[in-house]
């Protein structure tokens, strides 16, 4: 009903869209509400940092309209899209420039509330649990995006996007003939490990 509000997309495309946004993991459906997700936060602030004008409502009910148009045969369509792609074109390739340090410093800004929400007890809520010296940072990798330690590679602590800061993530469980004994989360789940890692 809002898309329709906002004129967004069209009634036969409401339900692809829907679809389309849970497949990819971007909101999950909750009693017949859509809550989002971490993967969608991010997409929506990538969006909004980097491609603002191309997701604002007023962008995308305008062009629902030029492509009416098209169907009606009141417009040309090339010269709509040789319109848009030359705008667009310039976007990417500015975006395409930026390092991915830069685009993960500006997620993690705007993802800081959600990420590192206030401690009880007042303390640094970017202060590394495990050795306590680092912050956390938003980092990626080829599994997708997680919370690291900015002391890496000597701190290897991690935690999913998602996952308590109580219970996930590294941390030491205690010493053993002095090896240091820890809980660790792995691409694969949480492990225990004895030591450093080693070849």
């Amino acid at each position: 009903k809002r898309m329709e509000e906002l004129g967004i997309g069209r009634p036969s495309t409401y339900a692809s869209i829907v679809t389309t946004i849970q497949d990819r993991e971007y909101v999950r459906k909750d009693q017949n509400r859509l809550v989002p997700e971490d993967k969608g936060r991010i997409v929506t602030i990538f969006l909004l940092n980097f491609f603002k004008q191309y997701v604002e409502y007023d962008f995308t009910a305008a062009l629902e309209n030029q492509l009416d148009h098209v169907s009606a045969g009141d417009a040309n369509y090339k010269e709509i899209l040789s319109k848009f792609w030359k705008d667009f074109s310039v976007a990417i390739s500015e975006t395409s420039d930026l390092r991915i340090s830069e685009v993960l410093d500006v997620l993690d800004d705007a993802l800081a509330s959600k990420l590192y929400p206030p401690k009880e007890d007042g303390s640094d809520p970017r202060a590394c649990p495990l050795c306590g010296a680092g912050q956390l940072h938003l980092k990626t990798s080829i599994t997708g995006g997680f919370v690291g330690c900015g002391n890496y590679p000597e701190c290897r602590y991690t935690r999913q996007l998602g996952g308590d800061q109580q219970d996930s993530g590294d941390r030491v469980l205690g010493e053993d003939d002095g090896d240091e004994i820890s809980l660790r989360s792995g691409r694969f789940g949480p492990y225990i490990q004895r030591g450093d890692a080693t070849e």
